[in-house]
C-alpha cells in the first residue's frame, strides 16, 4: 500500500490507495507521482481491532452470532421455524455485506476497467446466489409455521425480520 498526500500547505491527512494485486506498487507510485500536488511516501504498518459486536456483523465471532439468536431459541416456536429464522438472519447479514463490498467495487479508483467488471460481475452472481437462498430459505419457514397459532405465526415473522 502507498499513502499519498498533499504536498498543498495545512493539508493534515493522508490517503492511502490500494494497489491492485496484479500491478506492482510501483506503477502506482509512478502515477501518483506524475499528479500535480501530490507525492508519495510508503505507508505506516496499522494493527487495526474490532469490536466484538463488529465482528459478529462481520461473521467472525461464532460466540457472538449465537448470542444474537437467543430471542429465537427462547421464542417457543417448533425447531425448524427456529433454525430457519437464524439462517434468514445470517443470509440477511451476508447479503447487506455483499451490498455494501459491491457499492464498494463500483466506486473503487484502483484496477482497471477489466478488472472492476468482473468483480462486479462476480459479487452480483454472490448477491443474487445469497437472494436465491434467502427466497428457499422463507418458504421453508413458511411451511413451519403454517400450522401454528396466528400468534406464533406474527411472532415467527417479527424474530425474521430482527
Amino acid at each position: 500500500m502507498t499513502m499519498i498526500e498533499p504536498i498543498a500547505a495545512g493539508a493534515a491527512a493522508a490517503v492511502s490507495m490500494d494497489a491492485p494485486a496484479a500491478t506492482p506498487a510501483t506503477s502506482t507510485s509512478e502515477n501518483a507521482s506524475e499528479a500535480p500536488g501530490i507525492r508519495t511516501r510508503p505507508a505506516a504498518s496499522a494493527e487495526i481491532h474490532i469490536s466484538a459486536p463488529g465482528q459478529a456483523l462481520a461473521g467472525g465471532n461464532q460466540a457472538a452470532s449465537v448470542r444474537d439468536h437467543s430471542d429465537v431459541d427462547d421464542s417457543g416456536l417448533p425447531d425448524q421455524a427456529k433454525d430457519a429464522i437464524k439462517r434468514l438472519r445470517e443470509l440477511s447479514a451476508q447479503l447487506a455485506r455483499k451490498l455494501q463490498e459491491l457499492e464498494a467495487a463500483k466506486n473503487a479508483p484502483t484496477g482497471t476497467p477489466d478488472q472492476k467488471r468482473i468483480r462486479i460481475a462476480v459479487l452480483q452472481q454472490e448477491i443474487a446466489s445469497l437472494g436465491a437462498a434467502i427466497t428457499t430459505t422463507t418458504a421453508t419457514l413458511n411451511r413451519a409455521i403454517r400450522e401454528l397459532p396466528s400468534e406464533q405465526q406474527m411472532l415467527a415473522g417479527s424474530l425474521a425480520m430482527r
